[in-house]
């Protein structure tokens, strides 16, 4: 008979993935871009973030290296947090997108963001990086040092997509303060089979499971589960059962 401890530490809920929610473009709404990436097997890196932020947008080839893709670490039954309009957030998802493991992720070269204090007196740590990105910025105005060519083939250009300054007295902050941030440099590829769920709101389950079919005729498809589900529905649907329980919302 299995321990009480054992009970208690074994996970049987939906424990916690890496989720990329997409979003309206010029091109269509947030449902064509989930298509869209799961047809091209990528998710196109297009923000720049991090403190090399001010670098990318004077110099093309600098951009180029900060380009990233995002993810935001959660368990399944929080996502429909993220898709909440709430008082202050400036962001807000349409319930389309897509969630994957953090082996997974980490093993396609997703990182966590680090987050530096920019606090005067615990900026410690914040200080000799923004000097190295000065650096870099002084390398791009001067032919001789190697010009824009040299400046983005600067180490630390590496590191910046993954650093954020926080703290006052900007009033910089997070948007989604109860989870960690991951980001992957570059275009995500991968394959359908690597996705834990496809997110869409429930209305469209019907039309994304077709398809599904026609790009995947062959082999497991991905679950759809709906980011307003509870913690029950997302279990049933993950595991295939028709009758998701007495709390099925």
């Amino acid at each position: 008979m299995p321990s009480i401890e054992s009970l208690l530490h074994r996970r049987t809920d939906l424990s916690t993935f890496v989720v990329h929610f997409t979003r309206e473009t010029a091109d269509g709404g947030a449902i064509d871009n989930l298509k869209a990436i799961l047809e091209d097997r990528a998710i196109e890196a297009r923000n720049v973030f991090g403190m090399a932020t001010a670098l990318a947008k004077s110099y093309k080839a600098i951009a180029d290296s900060q380009r990233t893709v995002c993810f935001t670490e959660t368990p399944l039954e929080h996502a429909w947090m993220m898709c909440e309009q709430i008082p202050g957030r400036t962001m807000r998802f349409d319930g389309y997108g897509l969630a994957f493991t953090r082996t997974f992720a980490r093993r396609r070269g997703a990182n966590p963001v680090w987050y530096l204090d920019i606090t005067p007196g615990h900026d410690w740590l914040t200080t000799p990086v923004n000097n190295l990105v000065d650096q870099v910025r002084e390398i791009a105005k001067d032919p001789s040092e190697g010009g824009v060519d040299a400046a983005a083939a600067a180490d630390v250009l590496r590191l910046t997509p993954f650093i954020e300054q926080m703290g006052n007295p900007v009033g910089t902050r997070k948007e989604f303060w109860w989870e960690r941030e991951w980001r992957h440099v570059g275009d995500f590829h991968f394959h359908p089979r690597d996705l834990v769920v496809v997110f869409a709101p429930e209305e469209d389950h019907d039309e994304l499971e077709d398809h599904l079919a026609e790009l995947l005729q062959r082999g497991r498809r991905p679950h759809l589960v709906d980011a307003r589900w509870g913690l029950e529905r997302m279990i049933a649907a993950l595991t295939d059962v028709d009758e998701p329980g007495p709390f099925p919302s």
